[in-house]
């Protein structure tokens, strides 16, 4: 073991005093970093990290909600909702919604989920009874659930578009998300 870190050796009388020192201080610094924990959370990597219009919403951004710790897990936050039972193409961040009709809705999980609409027979913008065998739905329709990350409250749901069929949720981090994906990501 280096004499340097063993605590002992810091008193040995054989040592000089620059060297007890140096000891001290690098003990103090070994016992503080063991002290340190990762402030940023589980689920870090899952924060929005940018200002970030949502397509096809007429206003709806996603704003990020920098050292806001989720007291919900996403995973716990996503059953129950409408594409949860499915094989759906989901996405999710941490982001608080900022909506052009409201105040929006603070840190909350938001979930993206593809070829998914027309989620009720009643106020739908077009009823999918107009499309014949299918819903209507295509993989550009996208399904936006928000779900406040505190309390577990289910809060908003709206339809997104994305015609490119290229846009994700800007996060913090990996997992990476990849576009068209059939898990929870």
């Amino acid at each position: 073991m280096n004499p340097l870190l063993e605590p002992s050796s810091c008193r040995r009388s054989g040592y000089a005093r620059p060297v007890r020192s140096a000891c001290l201080v690098t003990a103090m610094l070994l016992v503080a970093s063991c002290g340190l924990v990762d402030d940023s959370g589980p689920y870090e990597p899952l924060h929005q990290s940018a200002r970030q219009e949502i397509p096809g919403t007429f206003g709806y951004d996603l704003v990020p909600v920098d050292g806001f710790e989720a007291a919900i897990d996403p995973l716990r936050a996503w059953r129950g909702l409408t594409g949860a039972t499915g094989d759906t193409h989901v996405s999710v961040t941490l982001a608080a919604v900022e909506a052009p009709a409201d105040d929006g809705w603070g840190p909350s999980w938001v979930f993206f989920t593809r070829d998914l609409c027309y989620f009720t027979a009643k106020g739908d913008f077009v009823s999918p009874s107009r499309f014949g065998d299918g819903d209507g739905c295509t993989p550009s329709n996208v399904l936006v659930q928000v779900v406040d990350a505190s309390t577990g409250e289910f809060v908003a749901v709206f339809e997104a578009y994305d015609a490119e069929l290229d846009w994700l949720p800007q996060r913090e981090g990996t997992p990476a998300q990849v576009p068209g994906a059939t898990r929870f990501q």
